[in-house]
């Protein structure tokens, strides 16, 4: 199997996302106010979020999650855009960048934490909001606790962590009769190339 066409898939993506975010970070330098420059910024960095996590690169999803929260906070209104910010997120841009580059040259995105960034745009966050927006790493549970949750509930999905706004947002459907489905998929042990195939699944979902 030719394992060079899923890291196309994902180059390609990247770039496609990255270019949206460097031309709409340029019109929210000059328009912070801008409802739709602020939405297309937090689609970009959830999708490069998602596609980075399948694929298994943790410093690039970790960057565009807090990217990601930081938006959140701001399309709901508990904080403004300020020049200070779009610096921090031209420096995060460039990050994403350099990740980017790595993949390319070597499948790998490097070992460049860019914890100055990251830090950065929590504390930013956390002054306007009072609260903290960084990233907690996900809670393990034990393998037999893990499958008597699935024998009891009936599916993995189940005991995924929900953030608040991702739950907020299920009620929100729910109160517009919109449906939500929870969907567990099962890679063969013996298959290779895991993260892009989960990756396909995760493409295929989005669309």
């Amino acid at each position: 199997m030719d394992v060079s066409q899923y890291l196309e898939i994902f180059i390609d993506e990247t770039k496609e996302h990255l270019q949206t975010l460097s031309d709409q970070l340029m019109i929210l330098e000059q328009e912070p106010e801008n409802t739709d420059t602020i939405n297309e910024i937090f689609r970009a960095a959830h999708s490069l979020k998602g596609m980075a996590g399948t694929m298994g690169y943790k410093r690039m999803q970790r960057l565009t999650h807090d990217m990601e929260n930081v938006f959140q906070e701001i399309r709901s209104g508990n904080m403004k855009v300020k020049p200070e910010l779009v610096d921090v997120l031209f420096r995060g841009l460039d990050a994403l960048d350099a990740y980017l580059n790595n993949i390319i040259n070597t499948a790998d995105e490097g070992t460049e934490d860019n914890e100055e960034i990251i830090n950065a745009l929590n504390s930013i966050a956390e002054n306007a909001t009072g609260k903290s927006t960084a990233s907690k790493p996900a809670e393990t549970k034990p393998a037999e606790e893990s499958e008597k949750t699935e024998d009891i509930q009936g599916a993995k999905y189940d005991s995924i962590q929900i953030s608040d706004f991702e739950r907020n947002t299920f009620d929100k459907a729910k109160s517009q009769n919109q449906n939500i489905f929870g969907i567990t998929v099962y890679l063969q042990e013996s298959c290779i190339l895991k993260a892009a195939r989960a990756f396909l699944v995760f493409k295929a979902l989005e669309e």
